[in-house]
C-alpha cells in the first residue's frame, strides 16, 4: 500500500517539476555531445517484448558528454572493453549471447574524449544511469582521480549485492565493479541539479532496474529534452507501450508509469532521447558534433 502511493506520488510530482523547469534566460552555456561507444548485436524481442522475434537488431551504446560553462560531466560511460575482447568470459555465455558487444579501441570511454580534449581527470563529475556493463562498464577509467561518481541509492544497492556476492545479476557485471571502493562513489537519492542551475538534471525513473536514473538538460538554444538511459530503449517502447521482456524489467509497473509518463512530457513539448534506438541515432550526429535531440 505505501509503496503504492509513493508510486502515485512520483506520476503526479514529477511532471510538475520538469514542466516547469524551462526558463526564458539561461547564464552559461550548455552543450551537449553524444558518442557511440559500440554497439550491442542483440534479437528485437530482447528490446520490445514478443516482437518481431528473431529479427537482427544492432543496437548502440551511447554516452554523453556534457559542457556547462567551463566544466564537463559524462552521463553513463559504456562498457568495459574487456566486454568485446571476450563477451562470453566477461559478460557470461547467456549475457554474450542475447547482447554480444562490438567496441573500436577509439569507442572506448577514455579514448574517446580525447576528441573533445579531455581525459577523466578533467571532469568534474561523471553521473551513472544504472550499474548494467553498457553504461557503467568503463568507471574504472577514474581511477586515481578523485572524480565523484553518483549513483542513485536504490541503484549502488544492488550493485553492492553483486560485489559481495561476485555473481552475475542480469546485466550487471561483478568485473564493472572490483574497483568501487578505489572510486569517489557517492550516492544520491532523487532529483540531482548537477550544477546548480536547473540547466542539467539526474532524476530516478524506477522500472528497468531499482535505481535507475535519467537525464533532463535544457541546452544554450536548444529544446529542453530528456535522455531516458534504459527506462526507454526505443521510441517504438514509448508509442506502442511494448515493455522488454520480464528478465530486464525490475519493476514492471513502474517501468509503464515511467514510459507513460515520458509519453506525456513528449506531448508537452519536451523532446525524449531513447538510449537504444537504432533508427533515432541513425539520424543524429556523434561526437565532436554537438547533439540536437
Amino acid at each position: 500500500m505505501k509503496r503504492e502511493i509513493y508510486r502515485k506520488l512520483f506520476l503526479l510530482m514529477v511532471p510538475l517539476v520538469f514542466l516547469g523547469l524551462t526558463s526564458p534566460t539561461q547564464a552559461v552555456e550548455v552543450k551537449v555531445y553524444a558518442f557511440k561507444a559500440g554497439l550491442l548485436k542483440t534479437e528485437t524481442q530482447y528490446i520490445l517484448k514478443d516482437t518481431r522475434i528473431g529479427t537482427p537488431m544492432d543496437i548502440p551504446i551511447p554516452f554523453l558528454m556534457i559542457r556547462h560553462g567551463k566544466e564537463w560531466i559524462a552521463f553513463d560511460t559504456g562498457c568495459n572493453a574487456e566486454a568485446a575482447r571476450d563477451p562470453v568470459g566477461y559478460l557470461g555465455e547467456e549475457a554474450a549471447k542475447a547482447f554480444s558487444p562490438v567496441i573500436g579501441p577509439s569507442q572506448e570511454f577514455q579514448r574517446a574524449i580525447k576528441i573533445l580534449g579531455l581525459k577523466p581527470a578533467d571532469l568534474k563529475a561523471v553521473v551513472i544511469s544504472h550499474g548494467h556493463f553498457d553504461h557503467a562498464g568503463a568507471i574504472e577509467d577514474f581511477l586515481g582521480t578523485n572524480v565523484p561518481i553518483y549513483f542513485q541509492k536504490a541503484e549502488l544497492a544492488e550493485i553492492r549485492k553483486v560485489v559481495e556476492s561476485q555473481q552475475m545479476r542480469t546485466a550487471y557485471i561483478p568485473g564493472d565493479f572490483k574497483h568501487l571502493k578505489e572510486l569517489n562513489i557517492r550516492e544520491i537519492e532523487g532529483p540531482f541539479d548537477i550544477f546548480g542551475d536547473k540547466s542539467v538534471i539526474a532524476f530516478p525513473t524506477p522500472g528497468h532496474t531499482r535505481g535507475n536514473q535519467s537525464l533532463y538538460v535544457k541546452p544554450t538554444g536548444g529544446k529542453a529534452f530528456i535522455y531516458t538511459s534504459d527506462a526507454l530503449y526505443t521510441l517504438e517502447n514509448m508509442e506502442k507501450s511494448i515493455p522488454p521482456p520480464p528478465a530486464l524489467v525490475a519493476d514492471f509497473s513502474a517501468f509503464m508509469q515511467t514510459i507513460n509518463w515520458f509519453k506525456l512530457e513528449d506531448w508537452t513539448g519536451v523532446t525524449i532521447v531513447p538510449s537504444h534506438d537504432p533508427e533515432y541515432w541513425a539520424k543524429r550526429a556523434w561526437a565532436p558534433a554537438e547533439l540536437v535531440p
